[in-house]
């Protein structure tokens, strides 16, 4: 897959996820099947929308002679929606903290790091 259909696929499916997001806030209330959507919608959106973001930072900064794949930033959307999911699934429940999201941060910094170092050995 080109990059440039990369991006649109991740634009394409990021204001279908936006704009659904939009419309479960705000015509529907908050049963069980409700919560579920909300946080899918939430995570594919918050995953289209730092794809392209995170592809042009990884080309830009990436420490390789080749220019990197797709997997990694896709990879780190990945992350960052989880995160963000997570982070709104613990305030819904009422338990997220600084500190907290802090451990989440570093536990997802650990990972990634993980990953970038098996891949590029």
């Amino acid at each position: 897959m080109s990059r440039r259909t990369f991006i649109l696929l991740n634009a394409v499916v990021a204001a279908l996820s936006w704009a659904g997001l939009a419309g479960l806030v705000l015509f529907t209330r908050a049963p069980l099947p409700a919560r579920v959507a909300f946080f899918i919608l939430l995570f594919l959106a918050l995953t289209a929308t730092c794809a392209p973001l995170l592809l042009y930072l990884n080309a830009r900064f990436a420490k390789t002679d080749k220019t990197p794949g797709l997997r990694r930033p896709l990879r780190q959307s990945v992350w960052v929606a989880l995160f963000f999911v997570i982070c709104a699934w613990l305030q819904m429940i009422r338990v997220l903290h600084w500190i907290v999201a802090v451990l989440l941060i570093v536990i997802f910094v650990l990972l990634e790091t993980f990953f970038t170092t098996r891949d590029t050995a």
